[in-house]
C-alpha cells in the first residue's frame, strides 16, 4: 500500500467521479486514446520481476556492502513471492475524471491536509519505503528493496533501490529519508499528530548512500508499519524548505515525487480542477508491483459543489464514474435508458475494505456536550430504524461500533434504538427538565438549542428527520450548510457544536492517533470531539506492545466498548458493499477493486480505479457506436460482484485442508 501516514484516517468527503461537460462518454476525454493491444500478455507473476534491472542505476562509487552495485541482500528481508495487483492486459492512455465537492489545500502535511482528495493524490505522486500488498497484507518492496528488523524490534534498516529517481531526475538516497523525518517532526509544519507519530523515532541515520537506519524510542508492533509507510520527500529540495515555509508556500504546489504521476503547477486551477498526469519516465514502471497499474495518462479532479449536479452530469455522459452514496439513487434513479441498454454498468462490490465511522460528532469541549447524559440522549433521539427502512431502502446496516463489521467490533456495545422517553429522562437528570412557552427544554431559563454543521445538501434527507424528532422532544436543531472547505477548516479549528462527519479507516487500526487524550485540545488532529479517557490511554500503551494479533483484538474490543459508552458520536450506518456506476468502456482486474480497497485510490488502503482500471479500446469503440444507435445494447454483466468473498472462502478451505 502506498501511503503517507497510515495510522491517520482519511476524511471521507463522499467523493464521486466526474469530468468536464460536453464529452462523449465513449471518448477518453482529451489526450491519447489507448491503442488496441496486438501482442500476447503473460498473466504469470514470475514474468514480472520484483526488482527489474537491479542496480543498473547504482553509483559505482558505492560498494556492495553499503547497498551499491552487487548487493546480494544476505541477512536482509525482502518479498519476491507476491501476486500481481493490476492486470497486465491493461493498456495506457486516456483520461479518468472524477469530482470533489472542493479542496482547500493540496499540501500533503500541515493544517487541513488530510482530505480525501489529498489522500487520493498522495500515493500517486509520492512513494514509501515499502508497500503493503492489499490481498495478503504482506510487506513488499517500494523505494526500498530490502529491510531488516532487529531482534528487539526497535531498530530498522532499509536498503534504497539505486534505480529510484525523483521526478526531477535526481536519485533517491538515504538522506531523503532523514530529511523527511526532520520535515515531519518540524513544529513549523503545524501537524501535531504527524509530529507525535514520527517523534517516536530517533533521527534516522544515513549509513551510506543507499542504506538508512532508524531507532525507536518506544516498543510497538506499529513502528515498522508506520516508518516503512512514511511518504518519502526529496532532501535536495527540503534543504531550502522547512515546515513553516512549506505551510506558507505549498498550498497549491507539489514537491518533486518518485511516484508514477506528477502534478504541474499549470494543472492546478484553484476552486476548479486539478490534473494528475502520468509520468513517461517513471523509474518503477517495470516493477511487479506496478504491472497493470497506472494506466490513465491523466487523472482529472473537478470541483462540483452540488452532488445532484454531479449525478446529472454523470447521466448525461459528462463523467466516467460515479460512486453512489445515496441508496435512493441506487434503487430508484438508475433505471434510465443508458443503464437499461448496458451503456452504463452498475456494480455493487463486496470486499474486505475496513469501514470507517459516520455520524454526528459532538464538540465535548463545549456545554452541554460535555455531559455524557446529553450526548446519549441525543443518540437515542436518532430514529435509525425508520431512516434505514423508509429513506435508505435497507441498503445499510446500523453502526454500533467504531470498528463496524470487523473482528474488533465489541458485540456488547449498546444498540441505541430510538427511545424518546429514555432520552427525556437522561436530559432531565442533566438538568434539562423545564420548558418555556414554546415547549422547548430549558436549563436555568436557557433553551436547549444546537447547531449542526454539514457540507452535503443531500444529507438534508435524514438531517431534517433528526431535526423534527429533536423538535418533538423540545430541542431546537439549527442546520447550517457550509462548503466542504469551510466545514473542514471549522472542524480542524474546533469551531463547531455538532458536525456531520465521516472518517475512513486503516488496515491496521491505530486509535491512539484518533483518540488519545494528548490530542484532545490540539487543533488539526482527528480527535475532533475532544475525547479524553485515562482508561483508553492505558490501553493504548498496552496496544502498542501487543505483537500478538489475538491480544490486539481483545484490546480493541475493550476500546470500542469505552468509546461507545462515552457517546462522542451519534453513530449512523454503514454499507455492506460499495455501489458504483460507470460508463461501459473500462477494463478491470478481477474483483473490480482490491481486496481491501475503496472506490478511489487511498493513501491508507492502496490502489483504486484511478490506478487499476484502464480504457479498453474495443469497449470504448462499442460504446461510441451504441451512443450513435439508440437501438443498440451492450453487455452489462452481473450487478453484484462477490469475487473477494469467494476468494476468502477458498482461502479458508485451503487453510482447513492443511
Amino acid at each position: 500500500m502506498n501511503r503517507k501516514k497510515r495510522p491517520i484516517a482519511a476524511l471521507i468527503a463522499f467523493l464521486f467521479v466526474v469530468g468536464c461537460s460536453g464529452t462523449n462518454p465513449g471518448d477518453s476525454g482529451s489526450g491519447a486514446t489507448p491503442a488496441v493491444r496486438t501482442t500476447p500478455v503473460s498473466m504469470n507473476k514470475d514474468d514480472y520481476p520484483v526488482i527489474p534491472d537491479a542496480d543498473a542505476g547504482a553509483d559505482p562509487a558505492v560498494p556492495a556492502e553499503q547497498g551499491g552495485k552487487g548487493f546480494k541482500g544476505e541477512g536482509w528481508q525482502t518479498n519476491t513471492a507476491f501476486d500481481l495487483i493490476g492486470d497486465p492486459r491493461a493498456v495506457k492512455g486516456g483520461v479518468y475524471r472524477k469530482y470533489t465537492p472542493g479542496f482547500g489545500t493540496l499540501r500533503i502535511a500541515g493544517p487541513e491536509h488530510n482530505s480525501a482528495t489529498n489522500y487520493t493524490i498522495m500515493p500517486m505522486v509520492y512513494e514509501a519505503l515499502l508497500n503493503l500488498h492489499p490481498t495478503t497484507l504482506e510487506f513488499v518492496p517500494g523505494l526500498a528493496t530490502h529491510w531488516q528488523i532487529s531482534d528487539d524490534k526497535t531498530t530498522f534498516r532499509f536498503r534504497i533501490n539505486p534505480n529510484a529517481r525523483w521526478s526531477d531526475g535526481e536519485p533517491v538516497i538515504a538522506e531523503d529519508v532523514v530529511a523527511t523525518w526532520v520535515f515531519n517532526t518540524d513544529k513549523g509544519l503545524q501537524d501535531p499528530a504527524n509530529a507525535a507519530e514520527y517523534g517516536k523515532f530517533e533521527k534516522p541515520v544515513a549509513e551510506s548512500k543507499y542504506i538508512v537506519s532508524v531507532k525507536t524510542n518506544t516498543t510497538s508492533w506499529l513502528n515498522f508499519y508506520t516508518f516503512s509507510g512514511m511518504i518519502i520527500l526529496p532532501s535536495h529540495v527540503l534543504k531550502n524548505v522547512d515546515g513553516a515555509a512549506y505551510v506558507r508556500d505549498y498550498n497549491f504546489k507539489f514537491l518533486p515525487g518518485t511516484g508514477p504521476y506528477i502534478v504541474n503547477e499549470a494543472d492546478i486551477k484553484k476552486g476548479q480542477s486539478v490534473s494528475v498526469r502520468r509520468r513517461k519516465d517513471y523509474w518503477g514502471e517495470k516493477m511487479r508491483w506496478n504491472a497493470g497499474l497506472n494506466n490513465f495518462d491523466e487523472f482529472r479532479i473537478v470541483t462540483v459543489r452540488d452532488p445532484n449536479l454531479a449525478f446529472e452530469m454523470f447521466k448525461k455522459g459528462d463523467l466516467d464514474f460515479y460512486f453512489i452514496n445515496r441508496s435512493r439513487d441506487w434503487v430508484q434513479e438508475l433505471d434510465f435508458d443508458a443503464v437499461q441498454r448496458g451503456l452504463i454498468r452498475k456494480r455493487k462490490v463486496f470486499n474486505a475494505m475496513p469501514h470507517g465511522i459516520q455520524g454526528f460528532a459532538f464538540n465535548t469541549r463545549r456545554a452541554p456536550f460535555d455531559d455524557v447524559r446529553v450526548r446519549k440522549a441525543l443518540t437515542l433521539l436518532e430514529n435509525r430504524e425508520l431512516m434505514l427502512e423508509k429513506l435508505f431502502f435497507n441498503e445499510y446496516l446500523p453502526q454500533n461500533s467504531y470498528f463496524s463489521g470487523s473482528v474488533y467490533e465489541n458485540p456488547n456495545n449498546p444498540k441505541n434504538t430510538f427511545d424518546p422517553q429514555a432520552a427525556l429522562k437522561l436530559l432531565a437528570e442533566a438538568g434539562w427538565k423545564d420548558r418555556d412557552a414554546q415547549g422547548r427544554l430549558t436549563k436555568g431559563g436557557k433553551p436547549l438549542s444546537i447547531e449542526m454543521l454539514y457540507d452535503d445538501k443531500q444529507a438534508e434527507t435524514y438531517l431534517t428527520v433528526y431535526q423534527d424528532d429533536l423538535r418533538k422532544a423540545g430541542i431546537n436543531l439549527n442546520l447550517r450548510l457550509v462548503t466542504n472547505e469551510t466545514q473542514f477548516k471549522l472542524i480542524n479549528q474546533r469551531q463547531f457544536e455538532m458536525v456531520l462527519a465521516a472518517w475512513g479507516s486503516s488496515i491496521f487500526p491505530n486509535p491512539e492517533v484518533e483518540w488519545h487524550s494528548r490530542l484532545a485540545d490540539v487543533n488539526d488532529t482527528n480527535n475532533i470531539t475532544g475525547f479524553k479517557d485515562p482508561r483508553m490511554d492505558k490501553i493504548f500503551d498496552k496496544y502498542r506492545t501487543a505483537f500478538n494479533q489475538p491480544d490486539r483484538v481483545v484490546m480493541l474490543r475493550e476500546l470500542d466498548g469505552i468509546m461507545t459508552e462515552q457517546y462522542h458520536y451519534v453513530l449512523a450506518w454503514y454499507p455492506p458493499a460499495q455501489r458504483t456506476v460507470f460508463w461501459n468502456k473500462f477494463g478491470q482486474p478481477a474483483g473490480i477493486l482490491t481486496r481491501t480497497g475503496r472506490y478511489e485510490t487511498n493513501v491508507n488502503l492502496g490502489p483504486g480505479p484511478e490506478q487499476m482500471w484502464w480504457i479498453d479500446p474495443q469497449m470504448a469503440q462499442s460504446l461510441e457506436a451504441a451512443m450513435r444507435n439508440p437501438q443498440s445494447k451492450l453487455q452489462a454483466g452481473q450487478t453484484e460482484d462477490r469475487y473477494w468473498q469467494e476468494f476468502a472462502k477458498k482461502e479458508e478451505q485451503k487453510q482447513a485442508a492443511k
